[in-house]
């Protein structure tokens, strides 16, 4: 996936959900109220050129897109703009459509240019408050529908949440995924972007952060990715319906409040990134 069609689209601030083989993320302009960006996470730049598993798993995207707009703001009709002139990658411009006004947080909105084609250049300028609450929203109501597979007997968890900075993945973090991974049916990984390692660092990671998450999301412990963008694990636990967090051992005591379980375990002896980046004088 080009770096900069991504960026473009702000991602990972607008990420609403990812999925195997695509991500869907809060369209930066709105020409009415809860327009998406459909993007194929697979290097092409041809809609031909797709893989088979993505074409598959788009059908499943477009069901749980109409679902979740047709609860929420219940469109009139939904165009799909595949639209690859300025931005090459594999995407498509997903636009609800409306005859009647939207309300959104007690605030109407109209769809200017119904029932012509919409204008993609039109904007109806949610300010900051507001689209951080349509992205909120909207990742709440994708976190209901996924491909998960049925509720395994035997589990203790349905979905689960670890995160972290997996600036150089090892052991350790194989371990915990792993024994996080047995107490659940869908694990959920939290990576830290670049931006959050600085503040909480002072320095930039080592990997920048699309290379980090490629690496989680190739493990087979994980059911999912999403971007680490703050510290407020809440928002998490509230957004993803999360039913209990794993994490080291060394936060018993210190991990901020959440309304969900806690799982702790103790780190593999003698793996640390610290360490190693000390032995690579990488530090």
């Amino acid at each position: 996936m080009p770096n900069k069609t991504l960026e473009k689209f702000g991602y990972p601030e607008s990420l609403v959900k990812s999925y195997q083989f695509w991500h869907v993320l809060l369209r930066p302009g709105q020409p009415t109220i809860g327009s998406l960006i459909l993007i194929c996470r697979e290097n092409v730049t041809q809609y031909s050129e797709i893989s088979d598993g993505a074409a598959v798993e788009q059908r499943l995207i477009a069901s749980h897109i109409e679902h979740v707009l047709a609860k929420r703001f219940n469109f009139s009709k939904i165009n799909y703009l595949m639209l690859m002139m300025v931005d090459p990658a594999v995407h498509f411009h997903v636009i609800p459509r409306y005859r009647h006004e939207v309300e959104f947080c007690d605030k109407s909105f109209s769809d200017e240019q119904w029932p012509n084609p919409p204008d993609l250049a039109s904007d109806i300028a949610l300010d900051d408050v507001y689209r951080t609450e349509l992205l909120k929203t909207l990742r709440n109501d994708f976190s209901a529908h996924s491909d998960e597979r049925p509720l395994r007997s035997g589990k203790k968890y349905h979905r689960m949440y670890t995160s972290g900075c997996f600036d150089i993945f090892h052991q350790g973090h194989l371990n915990i995924l792993k024994k996080t991974k047995a107490l659940c049916d869908y694990l959920i990984v939290g990576v830290s972007t670049d931006e959050v390692i600085i503040q909480s660092k002072g320095r930039p990671p080592l990997l920048p952060f699309e290379e980090r998450i490629s690496i989680l999301e190739a493990n087979k412990y994980v059911d999912e990715v999403i971007p680490q963008v703050d510290k407020n694990k809440q928002n998490i636990v509230t957004q993803y319906n999360i039913d209990a967090i794993s994490v080291g051992s060394d936060w018993k005591g210190k991990y901020p409040p959440v309304t969900c379980d806690m799982v702790y375990f103790d780190y593999t002896p003698n793996v640390s990134s610290t360490v190693l980046k000390q032995k690579l004088n990488l530090s």
